[in-house]
């Protein structure tokens, strides 16, 4: 009869989960900052424990976990009025990058090895000097802004030859 209990406490706790990631949006779960992946691990416990203690009231976990989850939906609607409380919240973005040049000194503050800048520019297929900016995001994502390349190209002095040699 336990295992009833705990599979019937599962399912309406997985239900309860799953209502609150949605009300919370897909802003929430889909570009997560450090704040937001907090409150996903709060839920995740909240509704274990509510899951494994069955002789704790299967509304304590559900409360909870709908409290988080209006509290989380209640922040990101002030983020979105409140710049400063977004920046504090969320965190902001750091130059790490610039016009080809690496600042060691943000790399280092963000704790982020130049073997890791460098894996993050060979999945995106650029080159250091490429780079017009790239920047770490509150997300923990590199975003890369590439230099305009404005400068003719020009064909190499051998090409040349070989189709003047043509005519």
């Amino acid at each position: 009869m336990e295992v009833l209990a705990l599979v019937g406490r599962t399912a309406v706790l997985w239900l309860t989960a799953l209502v609150v990631f949605r009300f919370m949006g897909k802003r929430t779960l889909g570009k997560m900052a450090p704040f937001d992946f907090a409150v996903a691990i709060m839920i995740g416990e909240a509704v274990a424990i509510g899951m494994e203690s069955t002789h704790e009231p299967l509304i304590n976990a559900i409360a909870i976990t709908v409290a988080l989850g209006m509290l989380q939906w209640l922040l990101t609607w002030l983020n979105l009025r409140f710049r400063w409380l977004e920046k504090l919240t969320q965190g902001v973005e750091t130059t790490v990058v610039s016009n080809g040049r690496i600042n060691t000194q943000t790399l280092a503050s963000e704790r982020m090895s130049r073997a890791d800048l460098a894996m993050e520019l060979r999945q995106k297929q650029t080159k250091l000097q490429d780079v017009k900016t790239a920047r770490l995001e509150p997300t923990g994502k590199l975003s890369i802004e590439k230099k305009s390349n404005t400068a003719k190209k020009t064909t190499p002095p051998s090409a040349r030859q070989d189709n003047e040699n043509s005519r």
